[in-house]
């Protein structure tokens, strides 16, 4: 069963000094040079050495041994791996909020985690800014995007809409933007921007922790991408009331609240994916 998304509290390494520079050796004869954070029956948490972010998470299958800076060292023996290996279901890669996610041509950084890390929600590297629909107000109509929770739902009403309108993706920009990332990418539901803005500001937004955000978008421009903007909304794929109205949230530090516009405004883009 899939558990709720977890509001973690980001980044404790981002209190650390950062002075211990330890040895890692995978199994597979990788050696990396790391600040060891936590050690589990299952996993090691670590940071590249005299980094901040991203922190890495390596299940203790993959690691022969652990050289600290004091001398000391923790080796893994093959019976620790295997049963290691056997308890986390399907061997999925385990990943951390703030960890940079790449595979099979899927870019972006986590924002929240389900199963023990082994699946959760990133964000695009990049971001658009663009109308929700180019349609002429006085034209616009409900096209179906009522979930709050989940923009796939909204992705696939507003596909059904279009096929049965005889229209095309091009006349709803924002959508387009983030479908044409690729298979699995989607413009997020309102909660689901409302819940990026409470993470990037350290899972509280009462209470912000700014060098969280600080560390979230160095990390953004550290592989290519933009930084979340403090200043302007970002839509979401959930409509409003009002049929020519969308609804957007913020990511900025300030009180979290959400609200609608029109649809042709011009608003930021982020594109969700779920892995």
């Amino acid at each position: 069963m899939r558990r709720t998304i977890a509001f973690i509290t980001l980044f404790i390494a981002s209190t650390l000094t950062l002075t211990a520079q330890d040895l890692l050796v995978k199994r597979n004869g990788e050696r990396l040079k790391v600040t060891t954070l936590e050690i589990t029956t299952q996993c090691v948490k670590y940071l590249r050495y005299n980094t901040k972010l991203p922190v890495y998470t390596l299940p203790i299958a993959e690691i022969e041994y652990i050289e600290y800076s004091d001398g000391n060292r923790d080796t893994f023996n093959k019976s620790t791996a295997t049963e290691t290996k056997q308890s986390v279901s399907g061997n999925y890669e385990i990943y951390d909020i703030g960890s940079y996610y790449n595979k099979n041509g899927v870019e972006g950084i986590v924002i929240a985690t389900t199963d023990g890390g082994a699946h959760g929600t990133i964000i695009s590297i990049d971001e658009a800014e663009c109308a929700w629909s180019t349609i002429e107000r006085k034209k616009l109509t409900h096209c179906g995007c009522t979930d709050k929770i989940d923009g796939r739902k909204n992705m696939e009403a507003l596909g059904n809409y279009i096929a049965q309108q005889g229209l095309s993706w091009d006349s709803f920009p924002a959508a387009k933007w983030c479908k044409d990332k690729g298979e699995g990418w989607y413009l997020p539901a309102i909660n689901e921007v409302w819940m990026l803005g409470s993470v990037v500001n350290g899972g509280s937004r009462s209470k912000p922790r700014r060098e969280v955000r600080k560390q979230y978008n160095a990390l953004l421009k550290e592989c290519g991408g933009k930084a979340l903007s403090a200043l302007m909304y970002y839509y979401s794929s959930t409509e409003a009331e009002d049929a020519r109205n969308a609804t957007y949230s913020h990511c900025s530090p300030d009180t979290p609240h959400t609200g609608e516009g029109s649809k042709n405004d011009r608003l930021f883009v982020r594109a969700f994916y779920r892995f």
